[in-house]
């Protein structure tokens, strides 16, 4: 008969050491991945909220250079006998610019996520905020997809006698789902609000004007 031979007691030592270490590597294992991936999620939103803040304010200076006399274009004035009978909006010019706003935003933020992308500093993955500004950069390639939306607003403000300030301002909302090395599965909203146009106009405003005021 065969007598199997027991381990000897250091041995049983080294396979009870190497078990525990196995297990402290797993734990380490998960925890920085966690630690990596919960810092990666919070750099990537913020870099492409600040880089869909950059492509709307593109995306307006773009219409504002090819549309310098926006103010007038926008609402038409008529008068009665000198004085300001009614301010109309113009429709049409407000589709048009809203489509240009919306497709041009949305082209930028294309062109900037793929042309920028997202860099990490190797400091950030530490989650110490002292080393977030150290180490060599890690290039990450990010993809979205975003819904924009704009709306324009008329406010009136007084500027002297018999004299009156036509304020027109736009305001451009994005969503993006944002999705990449990881998968972060949110969406993240911007709100950016442009004064456009100013234009004083001479008589009293009615209080009935056609246009959004407040």
């Amino acid at each position: 008969m065969l007598c199997r031979k027991k381990p000897s007691p250091v041995r049983r030592k080294l396979r009870k050491y190497l078990a525990v270490f196995m297990a402290i590597l797993i734990l380490l294992t998960v925890y920085a991945e966690l630690a990596v991936k919960h810092q990666l999620r919070d750099v990537i939103i913020r870099d492409m909220q600040t880089l869909s803040e950059q492509a709307v304010t593109m995306a307006v200076d773009d219409f504002l250079e090819e549309h310098a006399d926006t103010g007038n274009r926008m609402c038409d004035i008529t008068y009665d006998n000198g004085s300001v009978a009614a301010i109309s909006t113009n429709a049409a010019f407000v589709n048009a610019a809203k489509t240009y706003i919306t497709e041009h935003a949305q082209d930028r933020i294309d062109s900037l996520s793929h042309s920028q992308g997202i860099s990490v500093r190797l400091g950030n993955f530490t989650g110490l905020v002292f080393l977030s500004n150290f180490g060599p950069e890690i290039p990450f390639s990010v993809d979205s997809t975003q819904t924009v939306s704009c709306e324009f607003q008329s406010s009136f403000a007084s500027a002297g006698v018999n004299q009156t300030v036509h304020h027109i301002t736009v305001t451009v909302y994005v969503d993006l789902l944002i999705y990449g090395p990881i998968r972060v599965g949110e969406t993240v909203s911007t709100e950016s609000a442009f004064e456009i146009a100013q234009t004083v106009i001479v008589g009293t405003v009615p209080s009935y004007s056609g246009v959004v005021s407040y």
